[in-house]
């Protein structure tokens, strides 16, 4: 069950889990060479690294940490059950008593539950939209993501990580006054919220 001090922060991440599954859905073998916003990364890269980084989550939802020695499974056509796997630990984890208070190891450094939940919100929600820009896909409603992300404690956790290793995020991209909330956080994260490729 999940409790009273961790259903906000589990809703908005089984939102955003929910937006990128859907993407993942659409997402047609064809299209597993194309280039994505993510340099260096075709689309089978990203799914692999969604995957991967879920499961990285549900490590530390689930033992408080992630083995440095364990091995990151490649996906086919298999990703979609895997993800919906994945999630449904990750939130289970998140969901337990006191998750939320939890000492968990970041690639950053230790780090309370509720910082964690939130680093996965963005990491899975944020390339759940390059996957979509990459095949051409729009976004499925978010139902309040971006703004959660937006308002959370991750863009300025990103910004300390920018300033520490800048080779982590690209450069910020800049963005009209009045782009969208979307466009602003992956602008914010380095990414050309116009980016077009070969879908």
């Amino acid at each position: 069950m999940t409790s009273p001090d961790t259903q906000p922060q589990v809703s908005v991440l089984t939102r955003a889990c929910a937006s990128t599954r859907i993407i993942l859905e659409n997402v047609r073998v064809e299209q597993l060479a194309l280039p994505t916003p993510c340099s260096d990364w075709q689309v089978h890269d990203l799914i692999d690294h969604i995957l991967n980084s879920t499961d990285f989550f549900v490590d530390l939802a689930e033992r408080g940490a992630s083995p440095d020695d364990r091995p990151w499974p490649t996906y086919t056509d298999d990703f979609v059950p895997a993800f919906d796997e994945l999630v449904r630990r990750l939130v289970a984890g998140f969901s337990e008593p006191g998750a939320m208070a939890r000492i968990m190891q970041l690639p950053t450094g230790p780090a309370p539950g509720s910082q964690c939940i939130q680093v996965a919100v963005g990491e899975i929600f944020v390339h759940g939209w390059d996957l979509a820009t990459a095949t051409g896909q729009e976004m499925p409603p978010d139902h309040g993501v971006v703004e959660a992300v937006l308002a959370s404690d991750w863009p300025s956790m990103c910004a300390d990580v920018r300033n520490a290793h800048p080779w982590i995020f690209a450069p910020e991209v800049p963005v009209p006054a009045d782009a969208s909330a979307m466009d602003r956080l992956v602008g914010f994260l380095g990414r050309d919220p116009n980016w077009i490729g070969d879908s």
